[in-house]
């Protein structure tokens, strides 16, 4: 699972960084990471990396805390103090889900099952990949199997009812660069706007399919 390697990978970066800070006065270098490699090599939580803003907001939104960690005024590396606890699902932590990818997709499929016709099936899925995510929107509007019609039920199952906004708002789901203003926003809170029909405006959103994914997904907090 991509998303939990990496946690666990950063994870040990973190470790060796407070090692290495506790024995070399907290100094640390920021090696330049190419925009190619921004979603495939770690680098330090304390080193932002700001070309990769675009490429990660685009690839793998998980990653997005790493960029914009300098703008926390928190350390999240120190310990916790007393009455502290870390919470996931946050913008502390990046909006890291609470559960496991295969957990949280047997959760989507099991309300798809209820709410959503079979052929629709395929898209019950916490997919946070944007390549995958463009194929199984391909699918869904090439093979006329599934209508688009069904969309609201599919992110109503992703969302479990729950309103997602502030962090798609937070991973730039209604930047000014994406020119349709705040539309994107109603496809992480279904419950508030029902989706009857898709415009040539909703396809910015539906290329950030994977973004809406990762929201939902990081939205389901307990079980």
């Amino acid at each position: 699972m991509r998303i939990f390697s990496y946690l666990i990978a950063l994870f040990f970066v973190v470790s060796i960084e407070a090692k290495s800070e506790n024995t070399e006065g907290g100094l640390l270098e920021c090696p330049r990471v190419p925009i190619s490699e921004c979603c495939s090599r770690l680098w330090s939580e304390r080193c932002p990396q700001p070309q990769c803003a675009k490429q990660v907001n685009r690839k793998c939104p998980e990653r997005k805390a790493l960029i914009q960690y300098a703008l926390h005024a928190r350390d999240l590396r120190r310990a916790p103090q007393k009455g502290e606890t870390s919470k996931c699902g946050t913008p502390e932590t990046g909006y890291h889900p609470c559960t496991s990818k295969s957990v949280a997709n047997k959760l989507f499929l099991s309300c798809c099952e209820l709410y959503v016709p079979p052929e629709c099936h395929f898209m019950c899925e916490y997919e946070c990949d944007q390549d995958k995510t463009k194929l199984m929107l391909t699918k869904m509007a090439g093979e006329n199997k599934c209508s688009f019609k069904h969309l609201s039920s599919i992110l109503y199952c992703a969302s479990q009812n729950r309103n997602n906004t502030k962090c798609c708002s937070d991973l730039d789901l209604n930047s000014s660069q994406l020119m349709v203003g705040s539309r994107c926003l109603r496809m992480c809170d279904p419950s508030g706007t029902a989706i009857d029909k898709i415009t040539k405006e909703d396809i910015t959103c539906l290329y950030n399919w994977n973004v809406i994914m990762y929201c939902a997904h990081s939205g389901i907090t307990e079980m």
